[in-house]
């Protein structure tokens, strides 16, 4: 990762080491929408981090059955020749027990590193499911995806500098409305908004369909920005060209 993204987030992920910090300091869109990017950088971090603990207890867990095979072969080895089953050379009874002794050291390594890591499995667990909590919980403070495009819009057209108005009204990912530009043009839209991408029919009230706007939505869910095409040609008028839109801010209910 770049460090001028690293950077960027490093305020999103001050205010997240408390709790308060999420109601207190993440207020506007854009700073909500950083501190989540932060937290699934940290998700995606904690993940990695469980899945090579697993990975470690898997092959730990192996290591435990071989060892406790191998001791318990040892031990019936040892065990016949002290019961005078097996004849051995002499000193076969002491080698027995020093090679149960090594396996019984190495088994308590093992069961011991056992407990360290899932010991470690259960932080990382504890830390994954407190980062998706507050991912969740940040998700619900960003507007609402059925409403965050209706709403009045103040727009403008470039390269021609012609300004209007959007009415705007969301429902799912369909778009529809009203607008009235500078010159005394006026009609309805309709449209789609699909992953934060728009895109807006202009149907003239007495031409029809006279253009189409693509752009997409502001990370505060505020402007709208893209191109435009025309598709009724007059000698002089530009075929093509971008386009910005505000939102006006709504009214509040005294």
């Amino acid at each position: 990762m770049r460090w001028g993204v690293i950077l960027s987030l490093v305020p999103a992920m001050a205010a997240l080491q408390s709790p308060a910090g999420l109601a207190q300091d993440l207020k506007r869109p854009e700073e909500q929408l950083a501190a989540i990017y932060a937290l699934k950088v940290q998700l995606e971090v904690e993940q990695r981090h469980l899945d090579g603990a697993l990975q470690r207890h898997d092959a730990n867990a192996r290591a435990r059955e071989e060892a406790r095979a191998r001791l318990t072969r040892l031990y019936q080895d040892l065990d016949a020749m002290v019961a005078g089953r097996d004849e051995g050379e002499p000193g076969a009874i002491l080698n027995a027990e020093g090679d149960v002794q090594k396996v019984e050291v190495e088994l308590e390594v093992l069961s011991r590193q056992g407990r360290d890591v899932r010991a470690e499995i259960r932080d990382a667990q504890s830390r994954i499911n407190l980062l998706a909590d507050r991912i969740a919980r940040l998700r619900k403070t960003l507007p609402s995806d059925t409403e965050s495009l209706t709403g009045t819009w103040d727009i403008t057209y470039m390269p021609s500098d012609d300004k209007g108005v959007f009415t705007l009204r969301q429902s799912g990912t369909l778009l529809a409305g009203e607008y009235s530009l500078e010159g005394g043009w006026k009609g309805s839209m309709q449209g789609t908004i699909v992953d934060g991408k728009v895109l807006l029919h202009r149907i003239d009230s007495k031409l029809g369909r006279s253009s189409d706007l693509e752009g997409t939505v502001s990370p505060d869910g505020k402007t709208l920005r893209g191109t435009w095409t025309n598709f009724i040609l007059s000698g002089g008028t530009p075929v093509a060209g971008s386009w910005i839109a505000r939102k006006r801010p709504e009214r509040q209910e005294p």
